[in-house]
């Protein structure tokens, strides 16, 4: 079974794939062949000792999260995407009230 650890480096991996590809437009393939192995790597650090490869893997989680990609890390670009529906729906309308 796979461990805490191994979790969230196949987290980070997604995300960084994600924003880059929602960045760029360009599909990195590399990325997930590097998730697996990094996972893969945690798992077996996961056996020696979890708390180690968990700790390590939050920060991996976090590094993944504030790296810039193609402009932007992946925390920027939930916000703008959060922002720009806000803003859509916070816009006055058109029509004028009768004095």
């Amino acid at each position: 079974m796979a461990s805490t650890a191994t979790g969230l480096v196949l987290i980070a991996g997604t995300a960084t794939f994600a924003t880059e590809w929602y960045n760029t437009g360009k599909v990195n393939f590399k990325v997930p062949i590097a998730t697996l192995l990094a996972a893969a790597v945690f798992d077996g650090l996961a056996k020696l000792d979890d708390k180690a490869a968990v700790g390590l893997s939050v920060l991996v989680l976090l590094g993944a999260l504030t790296t810039k990609w193609g402009g932007r890390s992946a925390v920027e670009t939930v916000a703008a995407v959060f922002t720009e529906q806000t803003e859509k729906k916070k816009q006055p309308s058109t029509t004028k009230k009768a004095a």
